[in-house]
């Protein structure tokens, strides 16, 4: 009776241990259960007379039991029988792959906003996050559908696909005097809507978006009331003043570096230059800042900082110091303020302190 009676020891990690199993394979071989029958893979960790059999597959033949847990299975690889610790198999593995394939849209939108996968949080009053977020939506998309929600707020995307579009998922939370913000961005098909208009303008559309979603989070009793006073306002004065004061400036500096260089005066087609009052961008202490066109954003968009309006003189200077960099397009290397910048700062009025 004991010829007959194989006991094997085998290492088995529980609890994160290896603990050694020991089992009759004989009598606690189990052949009736539901997992015989199935396929299996033997795993890329797998030891004893499995290791020639890494990654290949299998057939589950019987399995060992401890306290109604199946902890080890006897199996048919290549034609022979083997015995192993659950450990060295991966059964029953189910993968669900492309159960919503990416768009186009949406693999641009996760790109775009995949700094923001992690938690962000945020002073409780104050919407500059929200506005970040709808700048970085902004650069990638020219048209979205903005929903407030009891959980936070969504952008709904258009696919060029008819049905298909993709919503950037914004759960947000309030907690003391902070709150906290999460995204998520999921292709949808088969949700057919009329698509929003195109906001060609990319401040335009950060101020719009933000400034409704501002609205629908006051609507959920969000502090949110002084905000979007203030997103309108820097809208408003965006649209009025800063707009028609950097055209007239940049007409001027195009015509002064034509006058130093000889060259041909360049023309900006429309909507390749956005400007607003805004400091989501801006380091601290920064008045100012130009970003060039990149690969996603095909445009150059401009920030002025909202304290840049106190003084009408002194907004022009800031603009002006904008425009000249514009003007004189450095390239990659060259220091931001040469002879060129200089020579045309003189020439458009731009003060030597502004000028650094």
């Amino acid at each position: 009776m004991s010829d007959r009676l194989t006991r094997q020891a085998a290492s088995l990690s529980l609890g994160g241990r290896d603990v050694p199993l020991e089992a009759d394979l004989d009598t606690d071989v189990a052949y009736d259960h539901e997992m015989v029958g199935k396929s299996v893979e033997v795993s890329s960790i797998a030891g004893g007379s499995l290791r020639p059999h890494r990654d290949q597959n299998g057939k589950i033949l019987g399995v060992v039991t401890r306290l109604g847990q199946v902890v080890a299975y006897k199996v048919e690889v290549a034609g022979k029988t083997h015995h192993g610790p659950a450990k060295d198999f991966y059964v029953d593995r189910s993968v669900l792959e492309d159960i919503q394939p990416p768009t186009a849209t949406s693999a641009a939108l996760r790109e775009g906003l995949s700094h923001w996968g992690q938690q962000r949080d945020y002073w409780h009053t104050q919407t500059a996050g929200l506005e970040s977020l709808a700048f970085a939506v902004a650069s990638v998309t020219p048209r979205a559908t903005t929903v407030a929600h009891d959980w936070g707020w969504e952008f709904v995307v258009p696919d060029p696909m008819p049905g298909d579009q993709t919503q950037v998922r914004c759960l947000a939370l309030q907690h003391g005097n902070f709150w906290t913000l999460g995204t998520t961005v999921i292709p949808v098909r088969g949700q057919s809507q009329d698509p929003p208009k195109i906001i060609q303008d990319h401040w335009a559309r950060v101020f719009q978006w933000t400034y409704g979603i501002t609205l629908g989070m006051v609507e959920q009793g969000w502090p949110w009331e002084q905000a979007a006073r203030n997103i309108q306002t820097r809208a408003l004065a965006t649209a009025k003043v800063l707009v028609p004061l950097m055209n007239q400036v940049l007409q001027e500096c195009l015509e002064a570096r034509r006058e130093i260089t000889g060259d041909a005066v360049k023309t900006f087609a429309p909507g390749s230059i956005s400007v607003g009052f805004s400091s989501v961008r801006l380091k601290p202490n920064t008045i100012g800042l130009t970003e060039p066109p990149t690969d996603r954003r095909p445009y150059t968009v401009i920030s002025i900082s909202p304290q840049a309006a106190r003084d009408a003189h002194y907004l022009r200077q800031v603009v002006l110091h904008e425009c000249v960099h514009i003007v004189v397009a450095n390239k990659s290397g060259e220091p931001p303020h040469n002879e060129l910048f200089n020579a045309i700062a003189e020439r458009v009025g731009l003060e030597p302190k502004h000028r650094d």
